[in-house]
Parts: C-alpha cells; sequence; structure tokens
C-alpha cells in the first residue's frame, strides 16, 4: 500500500478469482458432457432391454386373448348342441369344447426392467417423457384385468369344473391337451413335447346329462359374458403396450 500497488494486485487476485472459476465452469461442463455420454451409453441399452421385454409381454397378451377366444367359441358351440340331435354329436367335439371352456388364461408380464428403472430412481434415464409416462403407469393398466381374469379363475375352478366332474367323465377330456399342438404351444412353457394319444385309454362318457343340465347352461352364459369383458380389457392393454413400443422403436432410432 505504501508503493501504490493495491489496484495491481487486486487486479491480480481477481485474475486468479476468473481462471479459478473458468476452470471450475470447465471441469462441470466436461462432467456434466462426460454424465450425459455416460447416460446416453446407458439409455440405449435399457431401451435395447426394455423392447424386448414389452414385445414379450405383447406376444403374451395376443396369446391370452386367442385362448379366451377359443373359449368363447367353444361355449357358443357348447350352447348349440344342447338344442341339436345328441345323436349326430360326436363325443370328441364335446370333449374339446369341453376343455377349451376350462382353460384359465392369464396375463403375467415381464416387468423386470421396467420395475427397477422405477424403483432405483432411474426413470430419469430415458430422454422421452411420454415415455416414462407411459412405463411408470402400466402396471395400473393391469389392475383391473387382473381382477377380471380372476372372476373368470374363481367361476371355472369352484363352480365349472366341480361341476364338470360331477356329471361328467372329465379324464378323455383332458387328453385334448396331449392331442392338440397349437394350443398346448399357447398355454404350456418351453419347449413342445410330442405324445402319443392316450384318450382311447379312456371310455367315451355320456355327455347327455351334461348337456341337458340348467346349471351347465348358467354356467355358459357367465362364462360368456366374463370372458367377452376380459378380453376388451386386455384388448387395452395390448393398445397401451404396443404404444410403448412404438416410442421405443423411436427412441431407439434416433
Amino acid at each position: 500500500m505504501e508503493k501504490n500497488k493495491t489496484g495491481k494486485y487486486l487486479k491480480y487476485a481477481i485474475g486468479e478469482i476468473v481462471l479459478v472459476v473458468i476452470g471450475i465452469l470447465i471441469a462441470l461442463q466436461i462432467n456434466t458432457w462426460n454424465q450425459n455420454k455416460q447416460d446416453s451409453k446407458q439409455e440405449k441399452q435399457i431401451l435395447s432391454q426394455l423392447i424386448k421385454e414389452y414385445e414379450s409381454n405383447l406376444q403374451q397378451i395376443n396369446e391370452k386373448i386367442y385362448l379366451r377366444n377359443e373359449t368363447l367359441n367353444s361355449c357358443f358351440k357348447l350352447l348349440e348342441y344342447r338344442k341339436s340331435d345328441f345323436k349326430e354329436i360326436q363325443v370328441d367335439s364335446v370333449d374339446n369344447h369341453l376343455f377349451r371352456i376350462s382353460i384359465r388364461p392369464t396375463f403375467d408380464p415381464e416387468l423386470s426392467v421396467s420395475n427397477e428403472l422405477i424403483n432405483s430412481g432411474k426413470l430419469y434415464i430415458l430422454q422421452n417423457e411420454e415415455l416414462r409416462n407411459y412405463i411408470s403407469a402400466y402396471s395400473s393398466f393391469l389392475s383391473e384385468l387382473s381382477e377380471e381374469e380372476q372372476v373368470i379363475l374363481e367361476l371355472t375352478e369352484n363352480r365349472l369344473i366341480p361341476f364338470l366332474i360331477e356329471n361328467y367323465q372329465v379324464g378323455r377330456m383332458m387328453m385334448v391337451l396331449l392331442d392338440d399342438k397349437e394350443l398346448r404351444a399357447k398355454i404350456t412353457m418351453g419347449k413342445i413335447k410330442d405324445y402319443e394319444t392316450m384318450k382311447n385309454l379312456v371310455e367315451s362318457a355320456d355327455f347327455t346329462k351334461m348337456l341337458q343340465h340348467p346349471d351347465f347352461e348358467d354356467y355358459l352364459l357367465q362364462l360368456i359374458s366374463y370372458t367377452s369383458y376380459t378380453n376388451e380389457q386386455s384388448a387395452g392393454v395390448r393398445d397401451k403396450t404396443k404404444n410403448i413400443i412404438d416410442l421405443i422403436k423411436v427412441e431407439i432410432a434416433k
């Protein structure tokens, strides 16, 4: 201060501060750039996992809709049989339709990747806000469908199947699964194994008592009602699944 050098040192100090600030800003920018690069790489990996997850879900939901349509067709056919000449009805046909109405298809989605993103708080890595919203809300889309599936499950297991056991010989109808490869492929998991038919080992049963029973008609009509509504719910889930897949494909293509 005695030599009037205060201004010089003040300028020097300000210059040092400016250099430090610039250095910090550059470091932050580099760190942000590296983080964005890392997030972008991670996002691509996550998107590739998500597309597999939701394409698998789409395939499964389509198979469940197919199986329920099989159930509906069999319900209507059995209602027709009630008004037909029983002598013209083949027991194999009755068994085929009975087996199809006893199927209880349920949608069990694969959500491991989605749940990991949500639970870990990493959903932000996905840049597309619409995609984030769809994924976070997807589980809630399934709640009503699950409830309707449970209604069918309870009707079939608690009322329909006990009725069939009491009024029909169900062993032969269960052999349908072994003979129908296409149906078995949509019901069973894993590799399909070939079986020799075993229905000839089980004697044919008289279906007239069952078809004429008034409770059977009630079960069929209830099943038609529940299954139709459940398929409507499934169609809604299918549309949402397709939307997610389309959004993922857009992000992958960028």
